[in-house]
């Protein structure tokens, strides 16, 4: 089977399968009773890696071991810097209004971070940034269809300014990554910086737009330095790895 499928023939192991039921659990409860069912949702999601750590759980090969310790360190690099961030902001007299809810900012740092960070690494950098800048071009599509259905024009021209540049970019990405990667980091930094500029966006609270940061312009950032960063794929026609194991070049990827 070619290496582009490798991800699609993973199959999630026996604990991670639980640990999902008892992430969906733990919501749905949440929701319906009382929210200090969420604990639910920290035990589905931080206990079989906990347990994996504790060398009761042994269901990983090696690749998927080394792939969840990147991911993890990559989550602790970038959750704790933003977190130094806020901490300083709020030392030198800034305030948060609704600090309870920081954690979830936190918690969403965490989660996306690991999330991409093991996309790359499954996929590799090229064809992750090829699809998630095909996936936000089909998301604003779809928003820009439906806001604009009595309205053909301005639907189209919504269409070629904010969703057609997304597909321009994924086709380019794969001929030239790096400058597709510099200029993503770039245009993520400009609107980073637009968008936190005193005065700007005043009526947000800091901890709304930092979550709109991290689930709109995050993925964008995270593209950019991948496609700087990452080494080019193996070409077609190389041997893959083993049957069931993870493909080397992705491996290759990585590092």
């Amino acid at each position: 089977m070619s290496s582009r499928f490798g991800w699609f023939r993973w199959r999630p192991s026996t604990a991670t399968l639980i640990g999902g039921a008892v992430v969906i659990l733990g919501f749905a409860l949440a929701q319906w009773y009382r929210w200090g069912f969420l604990a639910l949702v920290g035990v589905g999601a931080f206990g079989p890696g906990i347990l994996r750590e504790m060398g009761w759980l042994n269901d990983q090969d090696e690749f998927q071991r080394r792939a969840a310790h990147r991911a993890g360190y990559h989550a602790f690099i970038v959750t704790g810097l933003v977190a130094f961030l806020i901490y300083a902001y709020m030392r030198a007299g800034g305030t948060l209004k609704q600090a309870e809810e920081l954690s979830m900012v936190y918690l969403a740092l965490l989660w996306f971070t690991w999330m991409f960070s093991s996309l790359f690494t499954y996929w590799g950098p090229h064809k992750t940034a090829f699809r998630i800048l095909i996936g936000f071009g089909c998301v604003w599509g779809v928003f820009n269809i439906l806001g604009n259905l009595k309205d053909p024009v301005g639907m189209l021209m919504q269409l070629l300014v904010t969703t057609a540049p997304f597909f321009v970019l994924a086709y380019v990405s794969r001929r030239w990554p790096r400058v597709v990667g510099a200029f993503l980091v770039a245009l993520s930094l400009f609107f980073l910086g637009y968008y936190f500029y005193p005065g700007h966006f005043g009526n947000l609270l800091l901890l709304v737009k930092l979550g709109v940061s991290v689930l709109f312009i995050g993925p964008l950032l995270a593209s950019g330095v991948a496609l700087l960063g990452g080494q080019e794929e193996r070409r077609a026609g190389e041997p893959d790895g083993v049957s069931g194991e993870a493909e080397p070049q992705v491996l290759a990827g990585v590092d």
